[in-house]
């Protein structure tokens, strides 16, 4: 640990540190994730599944850049309502499904679907049981892309504890997700940690301010909004928040793995 003097002169000193970190260390960004479904092969009229596919958006892409067929799958009805809706605009009817299901138990038959796409879902589900349903309908072969946010040991347990009860996680341990995925018979091909690159390249993209969100934060902690609005919408809030100012922080890890089936 420096002394007082000590750090004021580096303050003071740290000109070049300061310039060097003006430099962007080109961050990779969201289509990185699609780069790396790219570089498995897919084919034209192979079956991807997009598991809890909000607005099918993604669903949509895989299905314009590479002529597959998909089904976006979701539990929630509203996130069916707007994939349907996205998907008729996106004149892709045929080619997309919207099913209303569960990770945990998806109505597909076994060894049925070639590809998987899961972004933001293994944190919220029974992830056991999940990558359990993803080794039975996948053909063999076939591959699971999975983006997963997970802690690191910089967070700190309150911390991890008001995520896990603001965010509705289920699943929040590296070690746990990893054994799942083994236990299910699903074979390792990759796994990249993302760190904050993602959040890097919004912030000099100008796809996201933080300094919006810092300003939120304080605001949650200040404001009477939970007379107003409720406990529940307001732990959300600041959650939702949060995620990604913990990623920048190093507290959250956003990790692609890349599994395939072993039948």
């Amino acid at each position: 640990m420096p002394t007082v003097q000590e750090l004021y002169e580096l303050w003071a000193g740290d000109s070049e540190l300061r310039e060097a970190l003006q430099r962007s260390l080109e961050p990779r960004g969201i289509d990185s994730l699609f780069d790396a479904f790219a570089a498995l092969g897919p084919r034209t009229g192979e079956l991807v599944v997009d598991l809890g596919a909000r607005d099918a958006r993604h669903a949509i892409r895989l299905v314009r850049e590479h002529g597959l067929r998909a089904v976006a799958l979701d539990p929630v009805p509203l996130h069916c309502e707007l994939a349907r809706k996205a998907i008729a605009e996106a004149e892709l009817t045929s080619e997309i499904e919207v099913v209303e299901a569960p990770i945990e138990s998806m109505p597909f038959a076994d060894a049925s679907v070639d590809w998987i796409w899961c972004r933001d879902v293994l944190v919220h589900v029974d992830v056991r049981r999940g990558l359990a349903e993803c080794a039975r309908v996948l053909r063999p072969g076939g591959a699971l892309v999975a983006y997963v946010t997970l802690p690191t040991e910089r967070l700190e347990p309150r911390e991890r504890a008001e995520l896990v009860d603001a965010m509705a996680i289920e699943s929040f341990d590296r070690a746990h997700v990893e054994a799942a995925a083994s236990d299910a018979g699903l074979l390792l091909r990759s796994v990249d940690e993302l760190g904050s690159e993602w959040r890097e390249r919004m912030i000099e993209d100008d796809l996201w301010d933080p300094a919006q969100d810092l300003l939120q934060i304080a605001r949650l902690r200040r404001g009477k909004y939970v007379e107003r609005y409720g406990e529940h919408a307001v732990a959300a809030a600041r959650g939702g928040l949060l995620w990604g100012i913990y990623q920048l922080l190093g507290k959250l890890c956003p990790t692609v793995y890349v599994w395939t089936s072993s039948n």
